[in-house]
């Protein structure tokens, strides 16, 4: 995709912002599509959050180079300086809510760890989740009335309203399968860390982790790299020659003793061990980093 060919907007069609000083646009999917044969062509936001409620008739999505069908009703979030465009039936009925990115941090000030979950453009199918459907019709109607009216207090019940529609957003985020899965294989590289802590001077294969962790090797290597980018075996390694450097800088014992005590029984096995991973022998390191600085 040629980026120099993908316009900009504030909204679409625009390149100035919204007329006067408040925080967020609102408009219905009709009242801009309609203007443009229901066709919202390929563009981006530079510093601009969106969300879509599509409640009623058809749609599909384009997201960078990928084009698909939205499901109805769904909801969708479009972060800042991603390429996305729309195609809607003149029947689709349905709400776009627009703000300053950084207005999304200021809403959830008291709620930090939430900003993560809304970096990236998703969408949500709300499918048959009648009260989830039921919620955010309810507040995307009253959005729609309270912007429309002038009364007291009016952008103070926009941005409350807004906060709610930001946390059900980052909440369901964090319920998706794939967030799911990453939090679950977080945890596990975690306990994994705590049961090499408890093992590595026993010589023990990666299996004998995951067994313990009850997942296969392959995943537990597949779940280090992703966190780590080192495999289980490495791990395992790293913490052995951490002991080893440990011992060999700060303890009289020779590398046969210091080899026996991390689950090695041949002392020329370990040097070679100590030698592949530090990069120079057993004997060198000493001399380099050992106490006295003696051989």
């Amino acid at each position: 995709m040629d980026e120099s060919r993908i316009p900009s907007y504030k909204l679409f069609g625009e390149s100035e912002l919204w007329p006067g000083p408040e925080p967020v646009h609102y408009e219905t999917i009709a009242e801009r599509s309609s203007l443009y044969n229901w066709e919202i062509t390929p563009h981006s936001h530079d510093n601009l959050f969106q969300i879509l409620l599509l409640e009623q008739g058809h749609a599909g999505m384009t997201m960078e180079t990928h084009s698909g069908v939205l499901p109805t009703p769904c909801i969708v979030m479009v972060a800042p300086r991603q390429v996305h465009g729309f195609a809607f039936s003149p029947d689709a009925v349905g709400h776009v809510v627009t703000l300053p990115q950084f207005q999304v941090a200021e809403l959830l000030a008291l709620s930090p760890e939430l900003l993560d979950e809304l970096k990236a453009t998703r969408r949500f199918d709300l499918g048959d989740d009648a009260a989830s459907i039921a919620l955010l019709s309810a507040l995307f109607a009253r959005f729609r009335d309270e912007y429309s009216a002038g009364g007291g207090g009016r952008m103070s019940v926009l941005l409350a309203l807004l906060t709610q529609i930001l946390v059900w957003l980052a909440r369901a985020c964090g319920r998706s399968p794939a967030r799911a899965d990453s939090a679950r294989a977080a945890r596990r590289v975690d306990r994994f860390h705590e049961l090499v802590e408890r093992h590595f001077r026993e010589s023990r294969p990666v299996a004998f982790y995951a067994e313990r962790l009850g997942v296969s090797a392959a995943q537990l290597n597949n779940d280090c790299r992703r966190r780590t980018g080192r495999s289980a075996q490495r791990m395992i390694h790293d913490r052995v020659l951490l002991e080893a450097r440990r011992l060999r800088a700060y303890s009289g014992l020779d590398v046969g003793h210091i080899g026996y005590s991390l689950g090695f029984r041949d002392p020329a096995y370990f040097s070679r061990f100590f030698a592949r991973l530090e990069g120079v022998a057993p004997s060198l390191f000493r001399k380099l980093h050992g106490r006295d600085r003696q051989a």
